[in-house]
């Protein structure tokens, strides 16, 4: 594994350019908002240096595989693998067929990597890496190459032992003389079993600790781009979009998405000096600065709407109760907005009420507890179409992204999906994919995925996601009134548990994303009304497969805190521990399927480090 730092991209992509002369290159593109945009900026710098290029969505481990065996093994004319959000956790030097003229360069977000990707033998995969993490990676992977060189040198010695003491027994002291003298590290025997074990204990809390983010791949991209002097504002805006869904689905901290939006105002400022701020002309698409809020897609929706079904609100509020519904009346009321005003959509508003709400919000929200209601953030203008800030993008692409044609069709919503597969052999080659449980996979996972890519630039696209956005959020907000009215949640060592196993919305929550909201609002709530601050898992019934869809959440204390997520390794464990039929393949650890008869005993055998 090598190592590469951002002040060292540029050359990490002109070996790309290199190898490009006289060989074949391809992408691995996971399924989420991120990883696409990251694809999108990096297609564009390929395209600028005339690099051909595939592109291969994967959704999880098995993807990886099968294009490993149909892809990498039948093109001798490949040198270089490009994997965006998809390769941390795996050894995927060995994944690719140890194929020394091939080199891999992963960037991922996804932590902590596999170490088994650092021994010498994996000297082409190169890793992007933020500066900042590569003093402690590398202080795991001295670590992993100490021990699993301590662990060769110790099975050498036995071997050379035992040989010894089949020729001759009187070597025996000799051996033990040899075994007491210090070593080449200047460390005594003792001294070495010490660091050894420090050693150890360092990489069994790199691993057990949990899975967190450490970056957002649009963002590495991004500056990728910006070394070679090929940013423009179409790249910004998906790095924009890229870096918001990280920060809105709580896989970065405040700290570092404040770092992101310093690095990227100034060239918001610099491609968009043109134009006006607020300016509409046709064809304008500029970008602007502004203060986003903490509830969703207020522009488009309306304003008592869109704060009733943002988990920030509703939480602060206690919105699922009749005390916080008139709560939130009463805040109107002393904004000196009528509710017939607030039940209106934003663009039907008094124009007057839409110029004094920011002043006004930031002055009332706080009396109730909403202190932190905005963030820095950017928008952009489609001409006359249009204005979406950077939050509408990503809640609008994640819905196009985890809703089914089917389930769109059922809650009312025409969505354009991406039709240029052919989508019969995609459904052909989905069900060859694995057996039994490993086997269910959303046939229109892929269809969702072209659909987003064509979706990032056009006002149109945005629109109809936005729409089925608004759809989505009830849903996952009628579910969790449900829970929290009829007590459904329950509190299971030192986590809280919900199990769904019926009810009319419950089709819709059977995508890791939906799922994941619905687990973030039921933590915002309890965040601000329960006893204690606990993890969720959370169970959704899939009746067509007879099976639960699982997914764990770890909620920070605080808005804009995050926490690495242990339940990974603990899902592992409960599996071994209860023999359950499971199936793990997604690139996040914390989502798995497990059958319908599995899934109590499972629940009861999990145990995660408080």
């Amino acid at each position: 594994m090598v190592l590469i730092t951002e002040s060292y991209f540029s050359r990490a992509f002109e070996r790309i350019k290199q190898d490009s002369v006289e060989g074949n290159c391809v992408l691995f593109v996971a399924s989420d908002v991120d990883a696409i945009c990251a694809c999108k900026i990096f297609q564009s710098i390929l395209k600028a240096d005339l690099i051909q290029h595939k592109l291969v969505p994967v959704s999880g481990h098995q993807d990886l595989e099968k294009a490993s065996k149909d892809i990498v093994a039948d093109d001798p004319d490949l040198r270089t693998i490009i994997m965006l959000n998809c390769g941390a956790p795996l050894e995927v030097f060995e994944l690719f067929g140890n194929r020394e003229e091939v080199k891999i360069y992963v960037i991922d977000s996804h932590r902590p990597f596999n170490l088994d990707s650092c021994l010498p033998e994996s000297k082409n995969v190169l890793i992007f890496e933020d500066a900042s993490e590569k003093s402690k990676l590398n202080e795991y992977m001295d670590a992993y190459e100490d021990i699993m060189v301590d662990e060769d040198d110790n099975n050498s010695e036995m071997d050379d032992s035992n040989d010894e003491e089949d020729d001759n027994n009187d070597d025996r002291p000799r051996q033990r003389r040899r075994l007491t003298e210090k070593g080449d590290d200047g460390l005594s025997r003792s001294e070495r079993r010490r660091k050894r074990q420090r050693q150890r204990r360092l990489l069994t809390e790199y691993y057990e600790s949990g899975v967190y983010h450490a970056n957002s791949t649009a963002g590495q991209v991004y500056a990728l781009a910006t070394q070679l002097a090929r940013t423009n504002n179409d790249l910004l805006w998906l790095a924009i979009i890229g870096i918001t869904s990280q920060y809105i689905f709580e896989r970065i901290d405040t700290d570092k998405y404040l770092k992101y939006i310093s690095l990227l105002n100034d060239d918001v400022a610099r491609f968009n000096l043109i134009h006006g701020e607020g300016a509409k002309r046709t064809g304008d698409s500029s970008i602007q600065t502004e203060e986003d809020f903490r509830f969703m897609l207020f522009r488009h929706w309306s304003l008592q709407d869109s704060m009733y079904h943002s988990g920030y609100v509703a939480s602060k509020l206690g919105l699922w109760k009749e005390f916080g519904r008139r709560r939130l009346l009463n805040m109107f009321a002393k904004m000196g907005f009528s509710i017939q005003q607030c039940e209106q959509v934003y663009t039907h508003m008094d124009i007057n009420l839409k110029e004094i709400l920011r002043n006004k919000i930031e002055t009332v929200a706080p009396l109730y507890g909403l202190t932190d209601i905005c963030f820095p953030s950017f928008a952009r203008t489609f001409g006359w179409k249009q204005r979406f800030s950077a939050s509408d993008a990503v809640y609008s692409l994640v819905t196009l992204l985890e809703t089914s044609p089917e389930s769109a069709i059922r809650l009312g919503e025409d969505v354009l999906w991406n039709k240029d597969e052919d989508w019969d052999a995609l459904e052909e080659a989905t069900d060859n994919i694995g057996e039994g449980l490993s086997s269910i996979r959303r046939r229109w996972w892929m269809r969702n995925f072209y659909t987003v890519y064509d979706s990032m630039d056009s006002a149109e696209e945005l629109e109809r996601g936005v729409k089925l956005c608004m759809k989505v959020q009830r849903a996952v907000v009628r579910q969790s009134t449900a829970v929290l009215e009829k007590r459904a949640v329950r509190v299971i060592k030192n986590f809280r548990t919900v199990v769904m196993r019926d009810g009319p919305d419950l089709p819709l929550f059977q995508h890791p994303l939906t799922l994941s909201k619905l687990a973030l609002f039921l933590t915002d709530a309890y965040r601000e009304h329960g006893n204690r601050n606990l993890p969720f898992v959370i169970a959704s019934y899939d009746e067509e497969h007879e099976s639960f869809l699982v997914v764990a959440t770890t909620g920070a204390p605080t808005f804009g805190d995050v926490r690495k997520n242990p339940f990974g390794m603990a899902f592992q464990k409960a599996a071994e521990r209860t023999q359950a039929r499971i199936s793990f393949d997604s690139f996040e650890t914390s989502v798995l399927q497990i059958h319908k008869n599995d899934l109590d005993l499972f629940i009861e055998n999990l145990f995660v480090a408080a």
